[in-house]
């Protein structure tokens, strides 16, 4: 390249950083977002728009100043409201060596309109639906177990395949109080024999559904 070239390039690069912002050429202009339910099957609105079903991928628009609220329904359940969680876009950094410049806020100034400063994040969500009829002591007690089989997935397969541990256990005694088996020796002899269907989940979610449908225990 010629030297005298070089002023050309830098103005174009400048150019493109002005008008566009670095976000705004760079990043993706909508995020994938997953949203679980237990049960599934619940319908998932955007204000009127019903945007599916539960299980639901769907592409949202990134929007820097617009709060996404979605609305989450299901006969026999409490409607729930679902908010998209944002973060700032890693490329939308690039535009800090500009920030005390004309060309720094200009370009935050794009990417904000564009909606590329932000991305929807996490990516994925799972809203436990409370039945109607249900008391809040049980739907919180069903959340909290729901909580500790999701966080806890890895070390209760591990206990599922060694054939006990204290995982295990915790989750037999969150149970305790309706559960159908005598004592927690049954209850490992029949985690036994379900063991290759549990061991099979890869999703949190659906591992979860397994371990409590496969115990048929009411729903608390």
């Amino acid at each position: 390249m010629k030297t005298n070239q070089l002023p050309s390039v830098i103005l174009c690069v400048l150019y493109s950083v002005l008008f566009n912002g670095c976000a705004t050429m760079y990043a993706p202009s909508s995020d994938k977002i997953t949203i679980n339910t237990i049960p599934t099957g619940a319908d998932v609105y955007y204000g009127a728009h019903l945007l599916g079903k539960t299980p639901l991928t769907y592409s949202f628009k990134r929007e820097t100043f617009e709060q996404k609220k979605l609305d989450i329904r299901m006969d026999g359940y409490k409607n729930q409201e679902l908010a998209l969680e944002k973060t700032l876009e890693k490329t939308a950094l690039f535009n800090l060596g500009f920030i005390t410049t004309t060309f720094g806020a200009t370009s935050w100034g794009i990417d904000a309109a564009t909606g590329n400063m932000i991305k929807y994040s996490p990516d994925s969500y799972l809203v436990d639906l409370e039945k109607n009829n249900s008391s809040n002591q049980k739907y919180q007690t069903r959340l909290q177990r729901l909580r500790f089989v999701v966080l806890n997935q890895d070390h209760l397969m591990k206990d599922i395949a060694d054939g006990d541990g204290e995982y295990l256990r915790t989750y037999f005694e969150s149970r305790a109080f309706n559960i159908t088996f005598d004592n927690y020796q049954v209850f490992l002899n029949h985690v036994s024999r379900q063991a290759p269907m549990l061991l099979s989940a890869n999703e949190s979610i659906v591992f979860y559904n397994n371990l409590e449908n496969m115990l048929s225990y009411s729903n608390p």
